[in-house]
């Protein structure tokens, strides 16, 4: 079977070229990985695993998908990029920097608030509707979160006119700053809720363990499937990489990474039936 990857047609018969030529290839340097802030966990645990079984160092480091995104246009070396969009990383490939892209896992949107607000799956529109409710979104263009959700206020807008810009006017930009302090709670979107800045926040389902663990007093509910955007994630192999990197690239996509995102709260893509 032929899967096409950014342009580049990876055939299983290549895949096993690649992955023997790989594993086959040492390296003092370390392998780093840039990702997105969503994916610190699943991630993480997958370039720990990865680089213990391989006797490798593997450096991560996670924030919003398009800061991390810059930080490689600017000459950080990096050798994968996992990207909570598919456009920033194929920014990179068509930019030159990165040598293939592939979708590797999708997620959910939710709404997370304190249990007092009351919110439901079915009652989390009328909710977000209610004219004093300020709601808390990530900055477009900067974190995908913040893309998708304009997506979900257009959603909203053709279900009911003009609420979906009813709601983006109200809703407040949720952003820490390269050099700003860090969250009191060790999440944005926590400290606003907290500080009453927001009544609520859109964020991934994923990090519903997360958000349990940082704020027990509240819901974390899945949003309607009809307001449901579709997150895509890709990932990037960087031009000059790691030896190793594509054997990594290809773990997270291999049936024992999507089975450590799925457990994360991520929807796998290649995760075979059972």
């Amino acid at each position: 079977m032929d899967t096409t990857i950014g342009g580049t047609v990876l055939t299983f018969a290549r895949a096993v070229i690649v992955l023997a030529m790989t594993s086959s290839m040492a390296s003092a340097d370390d392998l780093v990985v840039y990702g997105a802030g969503s994916l610190r966990e699943a991630i993480g645990q997958i370039a720990s695993e990865f680089g213990h079984k391989h006797g490798l160092t593997v450096k991560t480091q996670f924030g919003p998908s398009g800061r991390m995104r810059e930080r490689i246009e600017k000459g950080e070396h990096v050798d994968l990029f996992t990207s909570a969009d598919v456009g920033h990383a194929r920014k990179l490939v068509e930019d030159g920097r990165a040598s293939v892209m592939a979708l590797f896992v999708r997620n959910t949107v939710c709404l997370l608030s304190p249990t007092k607000f009351g919110a439901t799956t079915q009652t989390a529109l009328d909710k977000l509707l209610d004219p004093v409710v300020h709601v808390g979104i990530s900055p477009p263009k900067i974190d995908p979160l913040g893309d998708y959700t304009e997506r979900l206020f257009r959603l909203i807008d053709q279900l009911r006119p003009g609420s979906g810009a009813a709601i983006q006017a109200r809703a407040v930009i949720l952003d820490t700053p390269p050099g700003a302090p860090a969250p009191r709670s060790g999440d944005t979107d926590v400290d606003a809720i907290l500080d009453g800045r927001v009544d609520a926040a859109i964020v991934y389902c994923s990090s519903r363990d997360r958000y349990a663990q940082l704020l027990p007093d509240a819901t974390i509910v899945q949003l309607p499937s009809e307001l449901q955007v579709g997150p895509e994630y890709a990932l990037a192999v960087l031009k000059d990489a790691h030896p190793a990197t594509q054997l990594l690239a290809l773990t997270i996509l291999s049936p024992e990474g999507q089975k450590i995102m799925a457990q994360r709260g991520f929807k796998p893509v290649t995760l075979p039936g059972e």
